[in-house]
């Protein structure tokens, strides 16, 4: 029971454990600190990093602790029903080999309902930014997930 309202807090944006507050922007900006850095399968740090490496430290930024491998970031959080309902921060899932999610990424930047730019560690090019809409990403596409619920003060 404990866990289930420490998850539903979370996912509803209310701060736990000292929690910074969270904000899709700044937790862009926190992946986009990697760009650049080589691939490096668990790594963990500018000398190397894979992808679900640049996700988990991108929310210890705001003192939020999140699995450590891609399947198991896929469930954590609430899955938008469409990929139109995306937007800058919400996570993108992807099976490139096998039966289960096994590559995650962040989306950047939403250009209309089709253009989503999402930064990803590629095994080939390091930390990146690529298009969700490429012939290679849109067929391993899996699901879109909503980290934390935000909403912009008016």
């Amino acid at each position: 029971m404990k866990k289930l309202l420490i998850l539903l807090l979370f996912v509803a944006g209310v701060p736990i454990y000292g929690q910074k507050a969270y904000s899709p922007r700044v937790f862009v900006k926190e992946c986009k600190k990697y760009i650049g850095t080589p691939y490096k399968f668990g790594g963990n740090d500018q000398r190397g990093i894979d992808c679900s490496g640049v996700i988990c430290n991108a929310f210890s930024t705001f003192d939020i602790k999140i699995p450590r491998v891609s399947h198991q970031q896929a469930e954590t959080f609430r899955t938008l029903k469409k990929l139109e309902k995306a937007r800058k921060g919400d996570l993108v899932y992807f099976k490139t080999s096998g039966s289960r999610i096994n590559h995650t990424g962040v989306i950047v930047k939403k250009k209309g309902k089709r253009k989503i730019l999402f930064l990803h560690a590629s095994t080939s090019g390091g930390v990146r930014i690529d298009d969700l809409a490429s012939d290679y990403w849109k067929n391993k596409f899996v699901k879109v997930t909503r980290p934390i619920e935000y909403h912009r003060s008016k």
